[in-house]
Order: structure tokens, then C-alpha cells, then sequence
């Protein structure tokens, strides 16, 4: 799914994909509060969130250099190996219970991402 909204995102133009590979990552104040988050899971996964953040800085910034559809698709390639790393990561720190609720998260922040693309396709 990501994959296909960040092609899309590429389609559209590097602005869109740029927001669209930002919006992949709940924020860690809506994971804590939506997993229950216990501190020593919260001090283990703010620096991985932190991290993250960083790559999808450097992306944005790939992104905006990048001058073919081509160097774009790489880069949104690398950018989809990193979101998995990540999300292997960060499950690496959640219980069963919590790495269900945290798979749905993602989904409805994928969904999220997914719905301001078409809104903003149909607006153009």
C-alpha cells in the first residue's frame, strides 16, 4: 500500500511525495497514547522516532534535488526499505497486543495519506 501511494505521490509531482513520505509516521505522542505505552518502551522508541524523522528530512531534501523521474523512484524505493526497517524496528519494542494496534495505526495513517492524495488530485 505505501508503495502505490508514494507512486502515486511521485506521479503527482516531488511536493506530493515529499508530504506523503512525512505522513507515513504517526507521531510518538499518538503512538504512546493509542499503545499504552509503558516508559521504558516510550525511552526505547522516541530516539527510533527521532531517527526517522531525520530520514524522512533527508528525503524531502533528496527529493527536491532530484532532477528525473527515475533518481525520484530510488530515492522513494530507499525511503520504502527505511519505513520498513522502521516499522520492524519499533515492533521489535512492542507486546503482541500492542504490535496489532500498532499495524492498524499505520493502515489508517497509510488510508490518511491515501485520501489527501485523491482529495488533492481531484482538485487539480
Amino acid at each position: 500500500m505505501l508503495g502505490l501511494v508514494l507512486g502515486a505521490c511521485l506521479a503527482a509531482g516531488p511536493a506530493s511525495a515529499q508530504q506523503s513520505v512525512w505522513d507515513t509516521v504517526p507521531s510518538i505522542d499518538v503512538v504512546r497514547n493509542r499503545l499504552s505505552l509503558t516508559p521504558e518502551q516510550e525511552s526505547k522508541l522516541a530516539p527510533i522516532f527521532e531517527r526517522r524523522a531525520g530520514e524522512l528530512r533527508t528525503v524531502r531534501e533528496q527529493l527536491e534535488q532530484a532532477t528525473s523521474r527515475a533518481q525520484k523512484r530510488t530515492i522513494l524505493r530507499d525511503a520504502k526499505h527505511g519505513a520498513d526497517a522502521f516499522n520492524k524496528e519499533v515492533e521489535g519494542v512492542l507486546d503482541a497486543s500492542q504490535k496489532s494496534e500498532w499495524r492498524e495505526l499505520r493502515a489508517q495513517t497509510r488510508e490518511k495519506v491515501k485520501e489527501r492524495y485523491e482529495e488533492k488530485r481531484d482538485q487539480q
